[in-house]
């Protein structure tokens, strides 16, 4: 086979894969339309076409499509990257729509279109852009179709002695005046700002604890909950230390929206019980005078706790070898001893507790006996 008739096949096999290449890229492929729903909202520029021209001060018509699975509310047209005009489209609401939205150049240029789409929950969805190119030329005049002009009609002048000569009448051609055509009103639909609900489950808790923070959002484009970005709707939980502040920023097409809440910590619950007092006066196995008063004193070494501490006392008294009867008991006492009424001959025994300011009791002491002389 020569060089030249290798060449001539290579050539046709390389026109054949890109003609197959052109017609795949035309078929779509099973799956795409729910890729599309799912990625949010969608917009086209069908006209003008990618690189026409237009002249300065030429109103250009773009017209677009737009498409979001929860229905379409508003079509945004940019130009070189500046927002440029918002207009709701043909069928508010609808999944898809079309769009008019007339754009008017002022100077020669390249010019960037673009058009993106907002969702009923007020996202903004992927945008389509062309290039026009506008150009210095005057506006194009428009020219009517030509009026029909009626045969001339022939009118004798009589000329004495001469031959009559055929002078045509001409009808005049009305001149042509353009009719204004009416400019459409266009009327603008405001985007609301972001609508937020930020609420905790429980805004009272005690340290170790936890709760949730939750927020519903709509018509936002960015949300952070503490300085931390965070997507949509959502919840948090939180086990904070000591009372704070939680925040929430909304950004959105309508504006802005902060909101706060407080979520207050309180101490653990005090569970740890005083020290055991220690009983001192009298001392344990002390045998006391017998007084004519029938006073005995109870003393014992105070103990310490932050939230404070009272005593409880009580005395008994020996009836048998291995029996005791209550005698009377104390409490709650703030200083450190009792008074207590003891009788001559007895045999007595005592023992003392603590309890702190947040209700816990201490064990009792050890019981300390004693004994009263008959004289």
């Amino acid at each position: 086979m020569s060089m030249r008739r290798s060449f001539k096949i290579l050539v046709l096999l390389f026109v054949l894969i890109a003609s197959a290449g052109g017609l795949i890229s035309c078929i779509p492929v099973p799956g795409d339309e729910m890729a599309v729903a799912e990625a949010g909202p969608r917009a086209w520029i069908d006209f003008p076409r990618d690189g026409a021209s237009a002249p300065v001060g030429a109103p250009v018509v773009v017209i677009s499509h737009a498409y979001a699975e929860d229905g379409v509310v508003e079509v945004l047209l940019s130009v070189n990257g500046v927002a440029y005009r918002r207009d709701p489209p043909t069928s508010v609401g609808d999944a898809l729509v079309e769009a008019r939205q007339e754009w008017t150049p002022t100077e020669p240029g390249l010019y960037t279109l673009e058009v993106r789409a907002y969702n009923a929950a007020g996202e903004i969805g992927g945008s389509d852009a062309i290039t026009v190119r506008v150009t210095g030329d005057a506006l194009p005049t428009e020219v009517g179709s030509p009026t029909e002009v009626p045969a001339a009609t022939l009118v004798p002048t009589e000329v004495p002695g001469a031959t009559a000569t055929p002078v045509p009448t001409v009808t005049p051609v009305p001149t042509l005046v353009p009719t204004d055509v009416p400019v459409p009103t266009v009327t603008f639909t405001p985007v609301p700002p972001p609508q937020v609900s930020f609420w905790v489950d429980d805004d009272s808790i005690t340290a170790g604890e936890c709760t949730t923070l939750h927020w519903e959002v709509s018509w936002t484009t960015y949300l952070e909950v503490n300085g931390t970005e965070v997507a949509g709707t959502g919840t948090w939980s939180v086990c904070p230390e000591s009372t704070v502040t939680y925040t929430i920023h909304a950004e959105g097409p309508g504006g802005t929206v902060d909101q706060s809440l407080v979520v207050t910590v309180s101490a653990p619950p005090d569970t740890t019980p005083p020290p055991v007092p220690t009983p001192q006066v009298p001392a344990d196995g002390l045998v006391v005078a017998c007084s004519a008063t029938g006073k005995q004193t109870l003393a014992w070494l105070p103990v310490d706790d932050p939230s404070g501490v009272v005593y409880y006392v009580k005395l008994e008294r020996k009836v048998t070898a291995t029996s005791w009867e209550s005698v009377r008991g104390w409490g709650p006492v703030e200083g450190k001893q009792v008074e207590a009424d003891v009788d001559c001959g007895v045999i007595y025994r005592w023992a003392v507790r603590a309890q702190d300011g947040a209700g816990n009791f201490s064990a009792w002491s050890v019981w300390f006996n004693f004994s009263v002389d008959l004289t």
